[in-house]
């Protein structure tokens, strides 16, 4: 009677052993059958930033020139020009040279005691040649920039006025970003400070230096 009992159990046995290693095979294939990551997954486009550039510009200066006879001149306009610079890059640190000029519809006046009169002040052309350093955070780039400026400025008492060229230092910062491969924007703020020059006005003299703050935004083409 046990060995009877005995050969009933067996196939229970025996089906249940197939029906773990069946399990397990299933589950080995659910395991290692997962498909591979996709070689050709796209990636995030990489910015070059180096290379010559070119471009233009236009912003909003304020202006304040000194010493008029113990009068100040507040001045303010529009300002536009062109810049070209080049860039290197040692990622992520972009830095480089570049030069702007331009033309300036700046100007204002006041009444000076001394002088009797009202006394105007026009900046004319204006340039710079600067160094800058940045940060690039594709698609952006952050920087700082400073170096020599050089200004052309008329004053005027009555029918008397008299030109200089008054050479400073100019130091800023900015933002550009890329619009496509070949063309970035640009904003940048700018403080100028400009030494004393000696202006004739008829009978008189006036020694007079400036300093000025700028708003600028640019477009430049990537060569």
């Amino acid at each position: 009677m046990p060995r009877l009992r005995t050969l009933r159990i067996l196939p229970v046995l025996m089906m249940g052993a197939l029906l773990v290693g069946t399990s397990g095979a299933l589950a080995a294939d659910v395991v290692f059958d997962q498909p591979a990551p996709s070689a050709d997954a796209p990636s995030a486009p990489v910015y070059i930033w180096s290379g010559p550039y070119a471009g233009a510009f236009a912003g909003y200066n304020f202006s304040k020139f000194d010493n008029l006879g113990g009068a100040t001149v507040k001045s303010r306009g529009f300002v536009g020009g062109v810049y070209a610079g080049y860039n290197f890059e040692a990622d992520p640190m972009v830095y480089g040279i570049e030069a702007d000029i331009g033309g300036s519809g700046v100007d204002g006046s006041t009444f000076s005691p001394r002088l009797g009169g009202d006394v105007s002040a026009d900046q004319n052309v204006f340039g710079s040649l600067r160094g800058r350093i940045g940060y690039a955070a594709d698609p952006f780039l952050v920087f700082a920039t400073g170096g020599v400026a050089a200004s052309r400025n008329e004053l005027s008492l009555g029918s008397a006025s008299d030109s200089k060229t008054s050479v400073g230092y100019t130091v800023g910062a900015g933002v550009e970003t890329k619009i496509s491969d070949q063309l970035n924007g640009r904003l940048e703020y700018r403080y100028s400070k400009f030494g004393d020059k000696t202006y004739d006005l008829g009978n008189t003299s006036v020694s007079s230096g400036f300093d000025e703050h700028s708003i600028r935004a640019g477009i430049a083409l990537k060569f």
